[in-house]
């Protein structure tokens, strides 16, 4: 399913959006964290906002993955501020694809969070995403799942010029976007010449569809049952994964893995628990990609 594609030339897009970037060490970051045991320690040579060196350990196009690979849900957000660049950053240097969620700010900029409100992972703002100014967004801050320092926020453009066309990373548009925010956030994608480097993701059919049309690889995600759409229909649909509950029983998963689909469950604590899956089990979601 992992066809060989023709690399694509990326792109250099004008930046819509221009803010400060404080500068901050990510071994700073790591220092207060307390780490849990056999957790890797974040690499103290990554600088936020500054070009760094290349990511050798994360394939840049799909076709070069090697399989099962580990997904880094939400840039790891049991050891990173969730949807943070520190996260995302350190995920790709360590081998993991960074896992991302695409919401839409009141003038329609693509930003990264999960949830379509802002109360549960930043401070300094409230409230509905969509509700949002672009100022009020730059100016909160993303919580520390351990207490330690907050983390700026990211929007999609931010993300794409630090880690675009460099590794495989994994967004997903988010529920509730539009059929035109579907082919807004595929237009980005366009300009920077992304279609062999991303993994996109959608919890709606019709989106997902879309993605795959659009020439991208296209991950449906499910939940603890199997989808409502036949196997067949999916698989004309031109979508190659399948992302299904961790929950969904392990005689389902083995049904999609027959079918042909790349399975990739979510989500798992840690990786330990993804290395646990049966052998072919292509991939798993973690919020902890680093705990082996």
């Amino acid at each position: 399913m992992l066809g060989d594609r023709s690399v694509a030339t990326v792109s250099t897009t004008e930046q819509k959006h221009l803010r400060p970037r404080t500068a901050s060490i990510l071994s700073a970051a790591a220092l207060a964290i307390t780490v849990i045991a056999g957790t890797a320690a974040a690499p103290a040579d990554l600088v936020r906002g500054t070009p760094g060196p290349a990511y050798p350990k994360t394939p840049n196009q799909v076709s070069e993955l090697e399989l099962p690979v580990t997904v880094s849900h939400r840039g790891g957000a049991d050891v990173y501020p969730e949807e943070s660049m520190e996260g995302f950053t350190a995920s790709a240097r360590d081998g993991f694809l960074p896992e991302m969620d695409i919401q839409f700010l009141a003038d329609g900029t693509p930003v990264l969070i999960h949830d379509d409100t802002a109360d549960r992972t930043l401070n300094g703002v409230s409230g509905p995403i969509r509700n949002l100014s672009l100022e009020e967004w730059d100016s909160a801050t993303i919580k520390h799942p351990q207490g330690g320092p907050e983390a700026e926020t990211v929007t999609l453009d931010e993300v794409l010029d630090e880690l675009g066309g460099e590794v495989v990373m994994v967004p997903e548009i988010k529920p509730g976007a539009t059929s035109a925010e579907v082919d807004q956030v595929l237009d980005v994608f366009d300009e920077r010449g992304l279609s062999d480097s991303l993994i996109v993701q959608s919890f709606d059919f019709e989106a997902a569809k879309t993605i795959a049309e659009r020439g991208y690889t296209s991950l449906y995600l499910t939940g603890a049952t199997l989808p409502t759409e036949s196997f067949d229909e999916i698989a004309d649909a031109g979508i190659e994964w399948v992302g299904p509950s961790k929950n969904l029983p392990t005689r389902d998963l083995r049904r999609l893995d027959k079918a042909g689909f790349h399975v990739a469950p979510y989500t798992l604590g840690t990786a330990k628990d993804g290395h646990r899956l049966p052998g072919w089990i292509d991939g798993f979601f973690t919020d902890d990609a680093w705990t082996k």
